[in-house]
């Protein structure tokens, strides 16, 4: 089975680069599609443009005749994600759908995490704000939003440019990274796959292979594939 990974595709905004990724999907082998979070920009759909909505389109008719995994982003829904969780996809008893328009837009259920084999090796895949401290403070994250939502209608060179440099000023970058390294040895994981940065890596650190499967709102976009040759991560642009 070829599995096809895909974060931050951040459907309805206007930095999406949905030609590159309507050519993935086009171009791409798979049985299985994780979509590891932030699939839409927020919920407020009035923002998908048509060729967005046809993406959304593409992907529910994809679960009807393929595997479709979806997992919570903190963009695809209204601020109200779960810090605690079974991995079930539940929190407190209460599923994770339940209120949600995504993942009935989809016609599939939205979970927490993932796990699958690698090589025979098990691995998780989780969005990873849940290791971003940043978002505990709701009018902090809005304002920086809307801040990059502006600049990026000035200069979107610009605005990529702030944003890089302030996830890596805030130490969001390494954050994240660490977190789910502490993480997946706590869990006895030997790799753990996550996107939320929107800068793609694959690295080893302490044992544990870290991949982040990067963005589709800064060039080159990224993906991963997972087949019998192992995970590949991919990066694509103009």
């Amino acid at each position: 089975m070829r599995t096809l990974v895909l974060s931050d595709l951040h459907l309805g905004s206007r930095s999406c680069n949905v030609e590159l990724l309507e050519e993935v999907l086009r171009k791409e082998s798979f049985d299985r599609l994780i979509l590891n979070g932030d699939t839409i920009n927020n919920v407020n759909f009035r923002k998908l443009t048509p060729r967005h909505w046809a993406i959304l389109d593409h992907l529910r008719h994809l679960g009807r005749s393929r595997e479709l995994i979806l997992i919570r982003g903190n963009h695809d829904h209204e601020w109200d994600y779960p810090t605690a969780h079974n991995g079930n996809g539940e929190q407190n008893g209460k599923a994770l759908t339940t209120g949600h328009l995504l993942p009935s837009i989809l016609d599939v259920p939205m979970i927490e995490e993932y796990r699958m084999d690698v090589l025979g090796q098990p691995y998780i895949i989780l969005h990873g704000d849940r290791f971003d401290p940043t978002l505990n403070y709701r009018l902090v994250t809005e304002v920086a939003f809307f801040a990059y939502q502006l600049t990026t209608k000035v200069n979107q060179k610009l605005a990529k440019w702030l944003k890089k440099k302030s996830k890596k000023w805030g130490g969001i970058l390494e954050m994240v990274r660490s977190e789910s390294v502490v993480f997946a040895r706590k869990e006895g994981l030997p790799g753990v796959i996550t996107g939320h940065t929107h800068f793609a890596e694959d690295v080893h650190i302490n044992g544990v292979h870290y991949v982040n499967t990067g963005s589709w709102t800064e060039v080159p976009c990224a993906y991963v594939t997972i087949d019998n040759d192992g995970l590949t991560l991919h990066q694509v642009s103009d």
